[in-house]
């Protein structure tokens, strides 16, 4: 096998901190749409409260390893594209949630 050279386009490079932002902040939406606490949710999740406020934070550094995004998934009972989705997007959703309650 030869080593692969591709040259990409700056559209195909992907920013991966932008991706995992969007992915950290979008697991704080759906556990507060699923009105779950933080305290509740990390030992559901098989981590401590401390690492799952880590994740959440906005400025985190780490992401959810792949089993803890999977846990998150079941049990905020979220269709997966809203992970995917922009964070921005669906924080207004929970904004809207809030404004009825």
């Amino acid at each position: 096998m030869g080593r692969n050279n591709h040259s990409y386009t700056e559209e195909q490079i992907i920013d991966y901190q932008e991706v995992k932002k969007n992915l950290c902040q979008n697991m704080r939406i759906a556990r507060k749409l699923a009105k779950i606490k933080v305290k509740d949710a990390a030992p559901a999740l098989g981590i401590e409260p401390e690492s799952l406020k880590r994740i959440e934070a906005p400025s985190s550094k780490i992401g959810p390893s792949l089993e803890v995004l999977c846990g998150a998934i079941e049990l905020y009972e979220q269709n997966p594209d809203f992970y995917w989705t922009d964070w921005e997007d669906n924080q207004k959703l929970l904004e809207h949630e809030k404004e009825e309650n």
